[in-house]
Order: C-alpha cells, then sequence, then structure tokens
C-alpha cells in the first residue's frame, strides 16, 4: 500500500514499476518549526469531534502549517522526510569529501561521487546538451522503422523510456516464475490529454515542448511544430489508455500471449529487433497489459511518418534528462512539471534535489550508511513485536468474521500465515551489490545512464528464473517514509524510514503507537484482502480461491464503500473516485478498526479508563490516526491526485474510515444526529 498517497502503492508523477506505482517525491525545509509528531497542541477544542473529528485533531496544525516554496504539500510525511533528508545531506557530503580517496566501488565512493557530479553545476552548464550527443547521433541515424526499435529499445535499457516499458516480474498467474511484462507510457495522466478542466495545462505543455526543443538548438517555429506534434501523438495513445481505476485492476491487466501472437497483433513493430537489443532474444511469451494501447501504438507506427517518430524520441530523451543538464533545461523543466502541474513555487536547493537523486537511484548503498548512523536495532526489534501483535488481531478477526464461510475463511488463513514481513532493512546478504557500476565524478548523466542500465539489465536476467525476492528496493526502500504490499509475492515491508515519529514513537503511550505505525501494519496486511489483494492466493498468484457467495458479499460491502466515497469533494464539482481510491479505502478501514481493537485487547479494563493528557487510550488512539494523516495540499496538486492516485487525499482517509468504526462513537460520545455518526445498520464492516 502505500500510505498517503504512499503507504502502499505512494506517486504517479514519474516513475514506471511493472508492480506498483513511484512515491512522490517531495522536498525538504517544509515544516522546521512544526513539532513533530502526535501532540495535544495541534487539537482545536473550538471544534467538536462530533462534527468534524479531522479538524478536531488537527486544527491547530492546520492554522499554523505552511507549504515552502519548494513544495506542494505539508503533512506528517514531509515532517519525516524533512529530518529524513537533513541525515541524508549529511550522508551525502561527507561520502563527497571521502570519495575521492575511497576504493573504486565503495559505498563512499559511489555515493559520495555520484552527489559531487550532480552538485558541480558548473560543469553541467558548460556541457549544456553534450551529453546526450551520442544518445541524439543515435536518434537522428534511424533510417527504417526497425532501427527505430533497436534504438528505443536501447534507451528504455538507459532510463529513456518512450510509449511502452518492458520489464520482468513475478508472473501474476504463476508465481513460481518470472515472466515479461509489456506496459503503457505516456508522461501524463489519461484526463490531462481531453479533460476541459486541463485546457490551460495543455497549453503550456506544448509551449514547454517547444521551449526544451529549443533549448537543444531546434529553430523556435520548427520546435512548436514538434510540440504540437507530440501532443498529437500523445493524445491519441492516452484515448486508447485504461483508466486509472481499470489499470489498478489486474483482471484487466493480465494478458498473456505468445510472441507469434504480439507480432500478428502488432506487425508494424519489429519486436525481433527490440528484443535482441535489450538482450532477449528467442523468448516466447509476454504478458501484455493494456492490448488495445499497444494496437494504438501498431496504428501509429503506420500512420505517423519515420520523421516525428524520431521527434517524439528526441522529445523523451529530453524529458527525461533534462532536470540533470544545465540550469536553463532544469528550469524549464521545473516551469512545467513543478509550477504548472503541481503549483510548487521554486525548486528545491540543488544539494537536497541531488541527495534525493541519489538516494534513489542507489537506494540501498545510501541506505546502508543511513541505517548504521540513525537507526538502532532495538528499534526494529519494537517493530517487529507490533507486527505479531498485529498479524495476530487480524487473524483473531477472521476467525470470528461474521458474513465468510468456513471454505474461504480457511483459505484467508492460509494466505495471512503466509504473508512474508520485512522490517526496517534487509538482512547482511540481502543488500544489492551495485559496486560494478562505474560512478564517475565529472559525469553525472552518464553516470544516471550506467545506473538505468544496470538496474535494467539485473531486471531481465530474472526472466523465467525462480523468484528470489529482493526486499526493500523500489517504493519501499529502507530510507522510504512508507510502506507496501505486493500481491504476487504476499510480502509487506515497512521501511526503515517510517519508523519514526509520528508513524512510531518509543517515548509515547501505546495508545498512540497501536494506531500510527500499528494501523499502517494493519493497513498493509488489509491490502492483502482488499479489492486487488483478494484476488491473488496464499502463493501470490491471481486466482479466485472465493466461494461464489463470499465474493457477493465481500462485493456488496466494497461498493457501498464506493458510494460512501464518490460523495466526498476535496476541491469544488471535484470528487473523489469511489471504485479507483477502493483498495485504500478498504485497508485504511481494516487498520484502524484492527490497530484500535489490539489496542483495547492489550489493556486491562484499569488502564482503558486511565487518561494522558486529558485523555483515554481510546480517544489518543482516533487521534494518533487522525493526526498521522494531517496535510495542507495545493490545490493543483491535489487535483492530479483526485483524479489519477488510488490513495484519496489524507483528510477522507480520517473521516472516512472512522464512522466505520463502531468503537469510535463512543470514544467522543458521538450520537445519532451527529456529522460524523451513523447508524449501525450503514456501518460497513469488511475486516
Amino acid at each position: 500500500m502505500k500510505f498517503n498517497h504512499r503507504l502502499c502503492s505512494l506517486s504517479f508523477l514519474a516513475v514506471l514499476s511493472i508492480v506498483a506505482t513511484e512515491s512522490l517525491t517531495l522536498s525538504q525545509s517544509t515544516s522546521k518549526k512544526q513539532e513533530t509528531g502526535f501532540s495535544v497542541k495541534n487539537i482545536d477544542t473550538s471544534v467538536k469531534p462530533q462534527d468534524d473529528f479531522y479538524r478536531f485533531a488537527n486544527g491547530n496544525w492546520l492554522k499554523n502549517a505552511v507549504i515552502a516554496d519548494d513544495n506542494v504539500r505539508v503533512d506528517s510525511f514531509t515532517e519525516v522526510e524533512d529530518q529524513r533528508d537533513q541525515k541524508i545531506l549529511q550522508i551525502m557530503t561527507q561520502s563527497s569529501t571521502k570519495s575521492s580517496t575511497a576504493t573504486k566501488g565503495s559505498i563512499s565512493q559511489q555515493v559520495g561521487d555520484l552527489y559531487f557530479s550532480g552538485k558541480n553545476i558548473k560543469l553541467r552548464n558548460k556541457l549544456g546538451i553534450a551529453p546526450l550527443k551520442s544518445a541524439l547521433d543515435q536518434i537522428n541515424a534511424i533510417s527504417t522503422s526497425e532501427e527505430l526499435m533497436a534504438v528505443m529499445a536501447n534507451h528504455s535499457l538507459k532510463g529513456s523510456i518512450s510509449v511502452f516499458a518492458v520489464g520482468v516480474s513475478t508472473d501474476f498467474k504463476n508465481s513460481q516464475v518470472h515472466a515479461l511484462y509489456i506496459e503503457p507510457v505516456i508522461p501524463q495522466e489519461k484526463d490531462f490529454y481531453s479533460s476541459a478542466d486541463y485546457s490551460k495545462q495543455r497549453e503550456a505543455y506544448v509551449n514547454h515542448i517547444a521551449k526544451i526543443f529549443t533549448l537543444a538548438g531546434e529553430k523556435p517555429d520548427r520546435a512548436k511544430v514538434q510540440a504540437e506534434t507530440i501532443l498529437t501523438m500523445e493524445t491519441a495513445l492516452a484515448e486508447s489508455k485504461l483508466t486509472p481505476a481499470e489499470d489498478n485492476n489486474p483482471s484487466l491487466t493480465y494478458h498473456k500471449k505468445s510472441i507469434s501472437q504480439l507480432k500478428t497483433e502488432t506487425p508494424n513493430l519489429n519486436w525481433d529487433r527490440y528484443f535482441q537489443e535489450i538482450g532477449l532474444s528467442g523468448i516466447k511469451e509476454v504478458v501484455v497489459k493494456q492490448p488495445q494501447y499497444m494496437a494504438r501504438v501498431n496504428k501509429l507506427f503506420q500512420e505517423k511518418s519515420l520523421n516525428d517518430w524520431k521527434t517524439y524520441l528526441r522529445w523523451q530523451l529530453l524529458n527525461n534528462s533534462a532536470s540533470f543538464l544545465s540550469e536553463d533545461f532544469a528550469q524549464e523543466h521545473f516551469n512545467f512539471a513543478g509550477k504548472v502541474m503541481t503549483g510548487a513555487k521554486q525548486q528545491k536547493p540543488l544539494d537536497q534535489e541531488i541527495a534525493e537523486v541519489v538516494r534513489s537511484r542507489l537506494p540501498h548503498p545510501t541506505a546502508q550508511l543511513y541505517v548504521t548512523q540513525y537507526f538502532s536495532a532495538s528499534d526494529k526489534a519494537k517493530a517487529e513485536k507490533m507486527v505479531k501483535e498485529i498479524t495476530a488481531e487480524f487473524r483473531l478477526r477472521l476467525q470470528q468474521n461474521p458474513w465468510m464461510s468456513a471454505e474461504t475463511r480457511q483459505k484467508a488463513m492460509e494466505k495471512l500465515d503466509k504473508i512474508k514481513f520485512y522490517v526496517a532493512y534487509p538482512e547482511a546478504n540481502q543488500w544489492r551489490d551495485y559496486s560494478s557500476i562505474d560512478i564517475k565524478a565529472d559525469d553525472f548523466v552518464g553516470n544516471l545512464f550506467r545506473i538505468n542500465e544496470w538496474d535494467s539489465r539485473q531486471n531481465l536476467t530474472k526472466l523465467n528464473k525462480p523468484p528470489v525476492y529482493e526486499p526493500f528496493l523500489g517504493l519501499a526502500n529502507p530510507t522510504e517514509v512508507n510502506a507496501q504490499y505486493s500481491p504476487n509475492i504476499n510480502s509487506i515491508e515497512i521501511p526503515a524510514g517510517i519508523l519514526q515519529a509520528p508513524f512510531f514513537d518509543a517515548k509515547k503511550d501505546d495508545a498512540v503507537n497501536y494506531c500510527a505505525i500499528g494501523g499502517v501494519i494493519a493497513h498493509e496486511i488489509t491490502h492483502g484482502f482488499d479489492s486487488q489483494g483478494r484476488t491473488f492466493d496464499a502463493d501470490g498468484n491471481l486466482k479466485d480461491w472465493w466461494t461464489a457467495e463470499d465474493a457477493q458479499k465481500f462485493e456488496e460491502r466494497a461498493n457501498k464503500l464506493v458510494e460512501q466515497y464518490n460523495k466526498y469533494e476535496p476541491l469544488p464539482n471535484l470528487f473523489i473516485n469511489g471504485k479507483l481510491s477502493l483498495g485504500e479505502n478498504i485497508a485504511d478501514l481494516g487498520g484502524i478498526n484492527i490497530a484500535h481493537s489490539a489496542l483495547q485487547r492489550s489493556l486491562t479494563e484499569a488502564q482503558k479508563a486511565e487518561k494522558i493528557e486529558g485523555y483515554t487510550p481510546s480517544q489518543r488512539c482516533f487521534l494518533s490516526w487522525g493526526q498521522m494523516w494531517k496535510s495542507k495540499w495545493r490545490p493543483e496538486i491535489l487535483r492530479l491526485v483526485v483524479i489519477g492516485d488510488p490513495h484519496p487525499p489524507s483528510e477522507f482517509r480520517v473521516t472516512g474510515s472512522l464512522v466505520n468504526t463502531p468503537e469510535f462513537f463512543p470514544a467522543f460520545n458521538i450520537k445519532k444526529g451527529d456529522a460524523m455518526n451513523k447508524d449501525k445498520a450503514d456501518i460497513i464492516t469488511i475486516w
């Protein structure tokens, strides 16, 4: 899951992943003056909890919180990321001073030199577009559609993906082997290209593309024509792409085909040349996630000229690289992607920006330095204990589930028992070794290309082999403020990055921690049984293990949750898509109910009545859940989240789950007629 439009599967702003979406990349310096973590000072007692619990729990914080100019929101995640990023920045600075004398391929050398190469803005400005010369020459030399496919494949290895991506992941219907997947790639969300709400952004997009082409040396008039061509091509691709809600349904995105079928259905694409270029000659089958999209790609290969496609490849290369080139490219990239699309007012400081690049591109080397300096084994042990307690509570709830038959319940229990938990960071023998990558102190773009190609080839070598899982990569690397459930391998990762206040605070009472990190853990477990997770069995196979009657009962409850969230309106005339956010809403509902139940089970009757800072354990539990989701957003990014992200805005993660939590009502004396009340018959209970 990525919480907060994170905890499971937390962006949608960019990096492709075969099995999960990427977290939003957020900047630092958002809340330096704010008190981090749970605090009764955040509570606004002028608001009645019966009327608006979210503003009761967070009202004072909301009055004082300020979104930094270099950010698009402020919330619990950014507060923790601020603290983490200051530590990461210190690690980068230390490593860069040691890298020149460090052993080639060592962690200090690689982390230090990658950071130094990105920070060297004088050299980046001097080089301008030169780091892309070889790749641009490849595009310019294309004379046939066969060569076009070869260059597309070659560039995809280096991280410049255009039109579609190819990668290896566990076969959704046979978890004992890896399969090759093909999935769509376009720079913006589907609605961007057709909705009237985005007319101004589309105009800005064309101007942005033209400006990037002009910076790359194209004449302005010609650049504008090319920009219009790009928009036309991307609009055509977007028309055939599934909606975000459809794309979130694994049953709609698993279409295994033989290579001969793929060639028959897309005859204009030279797959032999493509697979040869990425080192996969001789493959026999592939999973096409969206066949109708690939049919459109095939059609455009015939309809659009070779020059148009060369223009598109140049655009993708420039678009994927602009923020790593000279300042003029980076500024123009920010002007559109940051200002226009998300509402950010200024770029992050260069040192913080590059530190984030290193953290995300060399995740395990950076994390090894981080956990050594800043994370204790005792905190890991405490989190593992919480995992066991929350899992035991979920098991008990399964045993007592009133609407599930014994047959389905038994299989659900088997699935729960087979969930693999990874807490904080990898075991000593599980850290990924990046030492063979050539990281140079004077080649920032080249470094990123080499890292991307190494990662791509590591991924492709897994094809047709039994899965050997590498924990804490991607969305849940050890420094991420996040957590993740992966349905195709039935596993949960709780990174070290999220094991700090307000999510986990050893200094706070159990009530606060149970309904913060405990709620996170319960949320992730529930993902195994949400609208998507329930379609995978205990071994991670996309397989129906439900009786027809139980499946119907689940759908009836889930549909009620869809209807509930469809009524929430984060911005005027913009409503949450209850279908798109269903998995997260089910997980939130399970998260708080299971966490609170586990807390109650851990307390004696006397302890349940004891107050800390004026609140009982139950009250502090629900306050902790509410404060974990405190947030302020810029409207531009909020609109993007509502339209394309399965995680609903934070306010509704509090309200939507608590009105379906029966124990919440007596905790705050909520009665019939109160805004936060629901009649017993209307309460939605799933897990």
